[in-house]
């Protein structure tokens, strides 16, 4: 499908991966878009660009309705992504937020509905190479429990006509990323990185260009329509090299190591002491089990049928964070 002059709804936009994609349609696509927002005056530097700003949340379903008149494609980014957050909170986001989605989608007729899930829906089985026969599965697990329930919205949605794709994106690195960039940059400048087990469990990368690359081709290439796919760069990285990609940006040549039991151990006591002081703390079991994951997903399928390449390796993905992290004064200048 030729996306070119077509108009797109973009939930998500004054996030990470939203952000990107709005900017891409918007400057290389030729795609008009509209970003529904929370937050215009945070939506501002899209607003600069030429990205129509409507005022919204996915939880109002009215709002929803709005946005989604007249457009042709839809890219649902709009997610909580907190391993923390209260139960209700999360679904009313990631599954009836979904929901709401897709009602106004199937009533405005769109051409097609790409839904960004996550590898997260596979319940981290702990093999590798897990493709998309996988099958999803809830653990307990609220924030990949609402990601599997999503997408049992959407595909109930695509039964009833609805042209769905469903991207599932690893783990996402890069200029702007909060949680595999900004975050562990300060944890390791401040010397909070302890590793688990050595670090020889699995981070899975997907450099961001990589993936607004392939959700892109998710809105042009008809074969994707009604399909699961992996989104990640392929073989996975152990945690240990990969923070030690940061560490050389500051001049970290070590981290130290604890076995994962006594780090389990150490996340119940920080739980504990959050719920006593009222204080978050950025370590909790979810941490340490993402710690220890040995997981990895293949990417066979995207690459067959969207026929994509993820075309920045991690070595290089890194030398461009680096060089944003210095254009923006998060290292010094080299």
């Amino acid at each position: 499908m030729d996306i070119r002059g077509k108009r797109a709804l973009v939930t998500g936009a004054t996030g990470f991966i939203g952000g990107h994609l709005a900017r891409r349609l918007q400057l290389e696509e030729g795609v008009h878009v509209r970003a529904l927002v929370r937050s215009p005056a945070k939506a501002a530097p899209l607003a600069a660009l030429g990205v129509e700003i409507v005022q919204g949340d996915i939880t109002d379903p009215q709002a929803v309705q709005r946005a989604m008149q007249d457009m042709a494609l839809v890219f649902h980014a709009a997610a909580w992504a907190d391993e923390q957050g209260d139960r209700d909170a999360v679904w009313a986001v990631n599954v009836e937020g979904t929901r709401h989605m897709v009602e106004a989608a199937l009533a405005q007729g769109v051409d097609r509905f790409i839904h960004i899930s996550s590898c997260a829906v596979y319940g981290s089985p702990q093999r590798l190479h897990i493709d998309e026969s996988t099958p999803t599965r809830k653990t307990g697990r609220v924030y990949h429990d609402s990601k599997v329930a999503a997408e049992e919205v959407v595909f109930a949605a695509h039964a009833r006509g609805l042209p769905v794709v469903v991207p599932r994106p690893s783990q996402v690195y890069g200029p702007g990323s909060p949680q595999f960039t900004l975050r562990v940059l300060d944890a390791v400048k401040n010397g909070k990185v302890i590793l688990v087990d050595g670090g020889r469990h699995f981070f899975k990368p997907i450099y961001i260009d990589n993936l607004i690359d392939a959700l892109v081709l998710c809105a042009k290439v008809d074969e994707a329509v009604g399909q699961a796919l992996n989104i990640t760069d392929g073989g996975p990285v152990p945690w240990r090299e990969f923070f030690m990609a940061y560490g050389r940006m500051v001049g970290v040549t070590d981290f130290p190591s604890v076995p994962y039991p006594l780090a389990y151990a150490y996340a119940l006591f920080k739980e504990g002491m959050s719920k006593l002081t009222g204080k978050r703390s950025s370590i909790n079991r979810e941490v340490i089990k993402t710690f220890r994951s040995h997981n990895s997903f293949s990417n066979a399928r995207a690459r067959e049928v969207l026929g994509w390449e993820p075309r920045v390796d991690f070595e290089e993905g890194m030398r461009r964070t680096e060089a944003w992290l210095r254009e923006q004064g998060l290292l010094p200048s080299s």
